[in-house]
């Protein structure tokens, strides 16, 4: 299995720093202290704060068969959830919670965010946890939190990392655990199905509640007059 790994004080953007490192290796990672131009779910800034992570994560194509690619969204916030857990106190974890497809919530704030990208034969994931620091929030997006608040050591974010990567490298592994099924059960533990959330970017934001997920990792949810909507690629918060 060949891999890269990159680590880096500061850079433009991990996302398009593992773009001039991505050949062809089977995993890759690049990371770094700060970022100067971070992005967000369609192309909004991501904030950096000294203290918080800032990674992007290469999965080569090989290793992902179209069913598991369909949930890989789902797949990366259940790693997320799984490496963030392993680092806080067994008190806080009760508090941890996914929102589709992959953000990672923390007392009902967002605590991190995964971007995907295409990218010749690579499934770029790029991420970005506040464990020091919060950002405020000012566009109308769910409020954020950080890891560290919660009871993370803020010296943890290099473990963090590792883990999160040792994750992604083992999952072709085990077809047991990354199987359609388990992933859609595994993530659905993980939800506050009981949160109403708006569809940020329609116009009027209405306000719904998540009720399935289906094997597209396709989000089922429910508006205030009871019909029912299948989302695809909207935003929540």
């Amino acid at each position: 299995m060949q891999t890269s790994e990159l680590k880096l004080a500061s850079v433009d953007s991990t996302m398009e720093a593992a773009k001039g490192l991505a050949a062809s290796q089977d995993f890759l990672l690049v990371s770094a202290e700060a970022q100067t131009r971070g992005k967000g779910t369609r192309g909004r800034p991501w904030q950096s704060r000294p203290g918080n992570i800032y990674v992007t994560l290469g999965v080569n194509r090989r290793h992902l068969p179209p069913a598991r690619l369909a949930l890989l969204p789902l797949e990366m916030g259940l790693h997320l959830w799984e490496a963030a857990a392993a680092l806080l106190p067994t008190d806080s974890r009760k508090c941890l919670t996914l929102k589709w497809p992959n953000d990672l919530l923390i007392k009902g704030g967002k605590a991190a965010g995964i971007l995907m990208e295409s990218y010749g034969e690579f499934l770029l994931i790029g991420i970005g946890i506040n464990v020091a620091a919060a950002p405020e929030v000012t566009d109308g997006g769910t409020p954020s939190a950080c890891l560290g608040q919660a009871g993370m050591p803020l010296d943890g974010k290099d473990a963090l990392i590792d883990d999160l990567y040792r994750r992604v490298q083992a999952a072709p592994k085990d077809a047991e655990a990354y199987a359609a099924e388990s992933i859609l059960l595994r993530w659905q533990g993980k939800v506050d199905w009981d949160r109403a959330h708006i569809i940020r970017d329609r116009p009027g934001k209405p306000l719904v509640l998540p009720l399935a997920v289906n094997g597209q990792g396709h989000l089922q949810v429910r508006h205030a007059d009871g019909s029912r909507e299948w989302l695809v690629a909207e935003y929540l918060a």
